[in-house]
């Protein structure tokens, strides 16, 4: 050991000062940017890294402020991060921020910084030991572009994406999952599970799917609806996956479209399937060239076949419809609903009157692609109608027939003036009594007779019914102010009269029609006129 104590002092600082400058070259050589600062920010040392990073010498760098080298938008974030480790007394802390390079280039650093505090607890200084991340920041930055650039492109999806953990609570989802269940916040959906939603209700059934597949696999188009946030239920088409990270299941992922409208036109298609598939009406289908692509069973069998799909259509139509049904078809430009009547062949040969209506299938341009028949087999109603008419004319032949054996059944001669003879032939029944009536007092009206001869001498059976027929026409006719005379009564039918007890009173008779002419003509009234009034002479 020296003997002077100066001595020994001086050779005993020489290892302190050969470890300083070990330390500022290693410092220098550093690829970290180390500064000392007083307790106002400004600069006391730099290291040779500010060269590289700010563009100053360490020893320009010393006197410039803290601040005056920070992005002016970092700046306010680092005094208030500053004021507040003072208070709460920090001695060592972190943060991050950038600074400026003297040619415009920002830098992004990572900063560990030591507080020297005097004894009364002021600060003195600071020491900062920045490490340059920029190259981390461009990253994390480009990642958090790709991120945010895939939540828009998941958000801008039209259907609905969401995925959980193994438990089934919800990591995340889309814009359209969190509208159906009616929130408003990602964080409000995050962590929740299926009991906790709108549709909680089905939450067992969809736990369970989600189950099933972490154990087995994918799963697709999962038909099933789902209760929305405004109470309105939606058909779903699912797809589910486990969701997975180097390679373990942590989860599930899951993708949904809405496939009401869907459902609903498959619902109304099934229906109108339904009923064309029971409708009473041949409905048929065809392409452009007249081929049946699809024919009901009710076509099929108005033509006596099992199906009628790939026939040619005009083949089924009788040869002398066919070019005006082909002609009709062909119109490029036709509007509305072709209707016709069309003849069939039915399988056997016989024939099958159809009233067809043809409307042609146009596609979303208006292109024509096909066309539906449908056809309501009339035959029977026109043989029908054929047989009504028969009958019809059938019943006017007899109804003439009848006029005609009525009027000859019942003749009315007029034999002289005021004189008007119906010689009677054949049975009276009581049709032809009323007939008889009928007839007689019409006559006597129309000729303005005053006698009346109703000869029955070809009437061979007269009972109390023809009797009082010819008695009823006799008071009738004095009604209208003729005499009625009863001619051609026989013995046989005198005797009849007069067993059966008949009283004429006012009915002239005679022998036969020669006798009541003569007794008529001398009894009859004609009418004359005397300065211009109507008078009766008798003759």
């Amino acid at each position: 050991m020296p003997a002077d104590p100066s001595v020994a002092a001086a050779e005993g600082s020489y290892p302190d000062i050969a470890r300083l400058q070990r330390l500022q070259t290693a410092l220098d050589g550093a690829a970290l940017l180390v500064t000392e600062t007083d307790a106002h920010g400004m600069i006391t040392y730099a290291n040779a890294a500010a060269q590289r990073y700010l563009g100053y010498s360490p020893a320009e760098c010393v006197g410039k402020t803290v601040l005056e080298l920070t992005c002016p938008a970092d700046r306010e974030r680092l005094q208030q991060q500053v004021r507040k480790w003072v208070q709460q007394g920090l001695r060592t802390a972190e943060l991050e921020n950038r600074i400026v390079h003297r040619n415009g280039v920002i830098f992004t650093f990572l900063w560990s910084v030591t507080i020297h505090y005097d004894e009364q607890g002021h600060p003195i200084h600071f020491t900062s030991i920045g490490h340059d991340i920029s190259q981390q920041e461009r990253l994390r930055q480009e990642l958090h572009e790709k991120r945010e650039m895939l939540y828009t492109v998941i958000d801008s999806l039209p259907i609905g994406v969401f995925w959980k953990d193994k438990e089934s609570r919800f990591l995340g989802c889309n814009r359209r999952v969190l509208n159906d269940a009616g929130l408003t916040s990602f964080k409000q959906i995050i962590g929740k599970t299926d009991f906790d939603l709108p549709w909680h209700k089905k939450a067992p059934i969809y736990q369970h799917s989600d189950r099933a597949i972490m154990n087995t696999g994918p799963k697709l188009n999962i038909e099933e609806t789902l209760t929305r946030g405004d109470g309105s239920v939606i058909w779903l088409r699912t797809a589910k996956l486990p969701l997975r990270r180097g390679g373990e299941t942590i989860g599930v992922l899951g993708f949904y479209e809405d496939i009401t409208e869907l459902h609903h036109q498959e619902e109304g298609l099934r229906t109108f399937r339904l009923l064309v598939e029971n409708a009473l009406d041949g409905i048929g289908i065809t392409d452009t060239d007249l081929t049946i692509t699809y024919a009901n069973p009710a076509f099929a069998a108005m033509l006596g076949y099992g199906t009628l799909t790939g026939r040619a259509w005009l083949d089924l139509i009788h040869p002398d419809d066919r070019p005006r049904l082909e002609a009709a078809m062909r119109q490029p430009q036709r509007a509305g609903i072709a209707r016709t009547t069309v003849r069939y062949l039915h399988r056997d040969g016989t024939i099958i009157t159809a009233q067809c209506s043809a409307p042609a299938l146009r596609n979303r341009n208006g292109h024509i692609v096909g066309y539906a028949s449908i056809n309501q087999d009339i035959t029977e109603q026109l043989r029908t109608e054929a047989e009504r008419q028969r009958l019809v004319l059938q019943e006017q032949v007899i109804q003439a027939q009848q006029a005609i054996l009525r009027e000859l059944s019942t003749p009315l001669l007029p034999i002289a003036a005021g004189v008007v003879a119906m010689p009677l032939i054949g049975t009276i029944d009581s049709t032809r009594a009323q007939q008889v009536m009928e007839t007689l007092l019409e006559g006597i009206n129309h000729y303005r007779a005053t006698v009346a001869i109703i000869d029955i001498t070809g009437v061979k059976v007269v009972d109390t019914q023809v009797a009082g027929a010819l008695i009823r026409a006799a008071q009738a006719a004095s009604l209208l102010g003729a005499q009625v005379v009863l001619t051609g009564i026989s013995p046989e039918i005198a005797q009849t009269l007069v067993h059966i007890g008949v009283e004429f009173y006012d009915l002239v008779t005679k022998t036969t029609l020669q006798e009541g002419i003569a007794f008529a003509l001398s009894r009859r009234q004609v009418p004359q006129h005397m300065n211009g009034r109507k008078v009766l002479v008798k003759r």
